[in-house]
């Protein structure tokens, strides 16, 4: 259920997103270079590499740090963008940093894997395959959005607060079951799994208040496209491996939403912030 609710979410944030957005968003994206290094370095080194890191300080069981890790690794998640709208964020950072960050999960996940001794695709092409639909999930409802803006502004107009209203309901619903079904199974993660979980998700959210990352707008977008993992691509390669390493990246999305969530409606509640 977790995996089919998180990729049509993945499909309508997408399509949300791509109603509000316009091409020249990503033109100004290409002139902030140092912006988007560090979002990269971010989501593709920093967090994954912090991740490794404090699984193998903690001694956690291998299949508990595979997921933890797994889920870290994994960038590009599709509400970061739909929280970023919430919270009064870039739009244009965001969107373009989800699109940026999809293709190269691809490669990071089974590398952060890797650095702690598992392997995470599939045998055969079956994985990637499947990966590659999950990229088309964001990249088509993303380019269709897009094009309605372009080209059929009025249409898009009134697709984009019925997407995002579906986008929101889903959202809700997902936190929801994260918390039926993982709260009472965080036992089994072990409390050193959940702080370790805890202290990551904390640091992905901290771009919102470092100066160097942008302006204030921008550090939000970051922020929220750091904080959200793509779990759709998590759980891909954690169901290929056991249920302990599913429950894992399932602990990670309860926590991410846990936190991310609640920040991103805390920054509603601040003025608006125009895009630099």
């Amino acid at each position: 259920m977790s995996t089919a609710a998180v990729a049509v979410l993945l499909v309508a944030s997408m399509l949300a997103v791509g109603t509000a957005a316009i091409v020249e968003d990503f033109r100004a994206l290409v002139r902030r270079r140092g912006l988007v290094a560090v979002a990269v370095a971010a989501n593709v080194v920093v967090l994954p590499g912090l991740a490794v890191a404090l699984v193998t300080a903690a001694g956690l069981a291998p299949e508990v740090a595979l997921g933890v890790v797994l889920a870290a690794a994994a960038p590009g998640g599709g509400t970061g963008a739909l929280l970023t709208l919430h919270a009064r964020g870039d739009l244009a950072v965001s969107t373009g940093l989800q699109v940026l960050l999809g293709p190269l999960g691809l490669v990071s996940v089974p590398v952060w894997a890797a650095a702690v001794g598992q392997g995470a695709v599939p045998a055969g092409g079956v994985g990637l395959l499947v990966v590659g639909g999950g990229l088309l999930g964001q990249v088509v409802p993303l380019a269709v959005g897009m094009w309605l803006r372009r080209s059929r502004p009025q249409t898009a107009a009134r697709i984009h607060p019925v997407t995002r209203r579906v986008a929101d309901v889903l959202l809700a619903v997902l936190v929801l079951y994260f918390l039926i079904t993982g709260v009472g199974r965080l036992p089994q993660v072990g409390w050193a799994g959940v702080t370790v979980i805890a202290v990551l998700v904390i640091v992905s959210v901290a771009p919102v208040v470092l100066p160097w990352c942008g302006s204030v707008a921008q550090r939000r977008a970051v922020a929220m496209t750091t904080g959200v993992r793509n779990l759709t691509l998590g759980l891909f390669f954690a169901a290929a491996a056991s249920p302990t390493v599913v429950l894992a990246v399932l602990a990670y999305g309860l926590l991410m939403y846990g936190i991310c969530v609640p920040v991103a409606l805390t920054l509603a509640r601040s003025k608006p912030i125009a895009a630099a």
